[in-house]
């Protein structure tokens, strides 16, 4: 006994239901768009942050094992700074510019004796003056790395 079928069975999308399944797809990219843009500013933010904490710490890596002194010269009216060093002549390793992500920059507390904010380190590590750098992005969100007398570096949000 042998059944045949009089109607061959549907295999397949028709085009109303793949229209439809593109159109939900294109509501929820629309209605994700501010929030991955948001995330976006902050995940280069922390970029920029990330970026300077290294070049801080490299600054001291190299006054320790050159035994001259290093630092991080900020330049906050063009938002950049530069890393250096400091011997019988100061000389400019790296110049690092800000993109346009970042609004302002803070230093506080990163003196030296001409009153440029430099965050300097001797042959042994430590920074001469303490203090800390805030960045504020396009979002309005803060970070702020807090430089300690022995050059510990930390990150505050």
């Amino acid at each position: 006994m042998f059944f045949i079928e009089s109607t061959p069975k549907k295999r397949g999308f028709s085009l109303i239901e793949l229209l439809i399944v593109f159109a939900i797809i294109g509501v929820l990219v629309l209605i994700s768009m501010p929030a991955i843009r948001i995330y976006q500013h902050n995940l280069e933010t922390s970029g920029v942050i990330r970026d300077l904490m290294a070049n801080l710490r490299y600054a001291q890596q190299l006054a320790v094992t050159e035994q001259v002194e290093h630092g991080v010269y900020f330049i906050t009216a063009d938002k950049k700074y530069q890393v250096r060093r400091y011997g019988t002549a100061t000389s400019t390793i790296k110049e690092v510019i800000l993109p346009s992500e970042i609004t302002e920059i803070t230093v506080s507390g990163l003196t030296d004796a001409n009153g440029d904010k430099e965050a300097r380190y001797n042959p042994i590590g430590a920074v001469r003056d303490a203090g800390s750098v805030m960045l504020k992005n396009s979002q309005g969100a803060t970070t702020t790395i807090e430089i300690r007398p022995s050059g510990f570096i930390k990150k505050i949000d």
